[in-house]
Order: C-alpha cells, then sequence, then structure tokens
C-alpha cells in the first residue's frame, strides 16, 4: 500500500524543555512540523542528545510540550479525554530499543500476545478465530514459530525477543508503529531481518512508520524522508536519498561522513573552521563551534530554515552559497579549513 495523502500523526510548532533548564538554553526538542501518513515512512536522526527520544515520548503523550501541539487526525492529543488517549495510544505503537524491558520475562510470548490483543479490544479476528488462533496468526506474520507461544523470554534470542515485541503491538490493531532504535544491540544479519520485517507490515498493513535512530544504514533502507536534529533542532529535512547523498547541512555531512564503510579508507572528521570557535551557540548557530564551514560573520545570528528548490530545507546560512557538499571527498573537508 501506498502513502496516502490523509495525515494522521502531526505536530505543529512543537517545544519541549524539562523542568530547571533555563531559558536561554536550546530545548529539549523543537520541530516546527511533522506530518506522517497512513503508509508513509519518517526517520528523525542525530547524535545522542539530539532530542529523539524526548520527541517520540512528546508525540506518545507522555512528555507534556511547552509550547505547539500533536494532533492525531486532525484532533488534538493535549484536548483528549481518557477514552480517546486510550485509543490514540492503541492506535500509535511504540517499538522500543530496550526488548528486555519490554517484556514481563515471568510471561510466556503467546500469553503477552493475547494481552496486547484483549487490550486493544480483540481487533482483527477473523471468522472462526478464538484467542489462541489470533495469537498464532500474529506470531507467523512476524516469522516465529508457533513454538514460540509457549516460551518466556529468556528461552528465544534477542531477534526473536523483539519479533515478539513487533507482534505484541500488532495485537492491539495500530495504524502507526513508532520504533526507536529498533535493532540496537542486534547482530547485522537479524537486524536486516527486522528491518524487512518493518518494511513489508508497512506495505501490507499500510502502517506509518516512524524512526528514531541514529544508524543512517537503517534510516536509508527504512524511510522515504529524513528529518536531522541537532541540540534540538531541525537542521535538515528531505528526501532521505537525496539528503544523505548530497547533504545541504554541514552537520548533516559531518554525520554522514562518520560512518564507517567496508573497503573505504577511514575519513577523518572535519575540522571545524578557524572561525567556529567564535560562533556562540546559543544566540548563534548551534553547531557553529563544530562547523567546518563556520565563518563569524553568516553564522553569529540563529538561522531560520531555508526552503530549497526540491522542497527540502536547511537551517544554514551559508547553504545557498556551499551547495551541495558532498561528505565522502576529503578536498571538502581541506577546502572548508
Amino acid at each position: 500500500m501506498s502513502a496516502s495523502t490523509t495525515t494522521l500523526l502531526q505536530a505543529a510548532d512543537l517545544e519541549v524543555r524539562y523542568p530547571g533548564s533555563h531559558k536561554l538554553l536550546p530545548p529539549a526538542f523543537a520541530i516546527d512540523r511533522l506530518e506522517l501518513a497512513p503508509g508513509g515512512s519518517l526517520a528523525l536522526v542525530g547524535e545522542s542528545g539530539s532530542g529523539k527520544t524526548t520527541a517520540l515520548r512528546a508525540l506518545l503523550g507522555l512528555v507534556k510540550p511547552t509550547a505547539g501541539s500533536v494532533s492525531w487526525e486532525g484532533a488534538s492529543v493535549a484536548g483528549m479525554g481518557r477514552a480517546e488517549l486510550r485509543a490514540y495510544r492503541k492506535s500509535v505503537q511504540p517499538i522500543m530499543q530496550d526488548v528486555d524491558g519490554a517484556l514481563d520475562p515471568r510471561q510466556r510470548i503467546g500469553s503477552a500476545i493475547a494481552e496486547g490483543w484483549r487490550a486493544g479490544g480483540r481487533t482483527g479476528r477473523r471468522e472462526g478465530e478464538d484467542e489462541g488462533a489470533v495469537v498464532l496468526r500474529l506470531l507467523d506474520e512476524v516469522g516465529l514459530p508457533a513454538s514460540a507461544a509457549k516460551r518466556h523470554p529468556h528461552e528465544i534470542s534477542g531477534g526473536q525477543r523483539q519479533r515478539a515485541v513487533i507482534a505484541r503491538a500488532l495485537a492491539v490493531g495500530p495504524r502507526m508503529l513508532l520504533l526507536d532504535e529498533p535493532t540496537s544491540g542486534l547482530d547485522a544479519t537479524v537486524a536486516v531481518r527486522i528491518l524487512e520485517l518493518v518494511e513489508r507490515l508497512r506495505v501490507e498493513r499500510g502502517l506509518g512508520i516512524l524512526l528514531i535512530s541514529h544508524d543512517l544504514g537503517v534510516v536509508t533502507r527504512l524511510c522515504a524522508e529524513t528529518i536531522v536534529l541537532y541540540r534540538g533542532e531541525v537542521v535538515e529535512r528531505g528526501q532521505t536519498e537525496r539528503l544523505l547523498t548530497w547533504p545541504r547541512s554541514p552537520y548533516t555531512a559531518a554525520l554522514r561522513r562518520s560512518v564507517p564503510e567496508f573497503g573505504v579508507p577511514f575519513r577523518a572528521p572535519y575540522r571545524p573552521s578557524a572561525d567556529a570557535a567564535s560562533v556562540d551557540p546559543i544566540v548563534g548557530c548551534r553547531f557553529g563551534p563544530r562547523c567546518a564551514f563556520a565563518e563569524a560573520r553568516t553564522c553569529a545570528v540563529r538561522q531560520d530554515l531555508i526552503a530549497l528548490d526540491d522542497g527540502s530545507e536547511v537551517r544554514c546560512a551559508r547553504a545557498p552559497e556551499l551547495g551541495p557538499i558532498d561528505p565522502l571527498d576529503d578536498r571538502e573537508a581541506d577546502a572548508a579549513v
């Protein structure tokens, strides 16, 4: 199923500040807009501390935004009553990176899936199916054998536990999955199979997929659009393939350059420019003190997002001048400084 034009999840001018943070310091997370339709796929990427998990918690209603709004099918999440909020959380299911913490070690896998199915109002039952048949069908859908239903979490592998968590989420009858580092800690071959499973579910069930990750390989494989975060704010937004091949933000280029590739010699990270140390990240560019392309004149003031001809956006005052950056070309790094 292709992505629909109908928006399910939407965030507008969303900002989260934690108690005790100074008003002059950047918020933990801020975004002007975020939209996701049925069958759509969107990634939020950035290094640790960029605000990715805070974004997920705000979208789930687990953290109260200090500004802006989150809407589900046009209805504000903040204005939902208890029953509406319960229905929203059934429709938007998180898949967290801590698989071991997501499953009760004393509960058998089949029992956990059945519990989710009952909590979701026994949705998706086919004619003649009882609870046990639903569990077996969900296990089969995520690639687990029927025997897994009788096992405890410690009796199956890490990849199988992640599949069990996905099966339990599907049992609730969601319309969207929010995945926080879903392949963290898994072997490369196992991680690939999990990504293939998520992509198949997106296509076959028409699920919206919001991926939180710092792994650009995972993002490239799973998501059509990407939003890059740095210190809580959006620095670039656009189609994933273009954004990671020819980034317009120096931070996105640095992030892409840091990814090791098989058979390719190690690439030294960009060195900050001579002007980088003079940039104040509180009033100027937040990435300025680390930026290879920083100029004291252009980076001293905070830049709004700039709309580009291809529909993407970038937060960099020098982006129109720099043009697309080749993150794999050492000559770019030398020219930057």
